[in-house]
């Protein structure tokens, strides 16, 4: 069965405003501190940290240096998406670790720290979505970005 991307697309906007609005509201999500949600697999993650500016959020992906060659070597520098307030995230590369404590996500489960909601997708992806709501990042197995259609490139790997 294949799943075209808009209809992808379009099925995960509301699904994820769903869990963000669970996530949310649920304490029991609810993180103390700075976490590292990753996705089961782990080799997507989202350091979300609180700064003096407010909340700050990294995500990276091991598996997009595919699509982002300038991302190398492992050892120094990784794909991702770096979030500060609620606009959207700017992609580059990212040369130092995460600090956050890892908190495993399964495919469906929303987590939140500092306000900003992480969602994991099915495909081993990662949503974040702002205090207000906003989408701002996707980190996925094979690439980063800011918006809900980054993950379509993946779905064309």
């Amino acid at each position: 069965m294949t799943i075209s991307r808009r209809a992808l697309t379009l099925l995960s906007v509301p699904a994820l405003s769903a869990a963000a609005l669970i996530g949310g509201a649920s304490a029991a999500n609810a993180a103390e501190g700075d976490v590292q949600f990753t996705n089961a697999a782990g080799d997507v993650r989202c350091d979300v940290v609180m700064t003096q500016n407010g909340p700050h959020v990294i995500c990276v992906s091991d598996g997009a240096r595919q699509t982002m060659p300038e991302c190398n070597p492992p050892e120094e520098k990784i794909p991702a998406v770096i979030v500060s307030g609620n606009g959207p995230g700017v992609v580059g590369c990212w040369n130092q670790g995460l600090v956050g404590e890892k908190q495993a996500l399964g495919a469906g489960q929303p987590g939140n720290a500092h306000g900003i909601t992480v969602f994991a997708d099915p495909m081993g992806g990662l949503h974040v979505l702002s205090g207000s709501l906003n989408y701002v990042a996707y980190a996925g197995p094979s690439t980063v970005g800011n918006n809900p259609t980054a993950m379509s490139s993946q779905l064309s790997s």
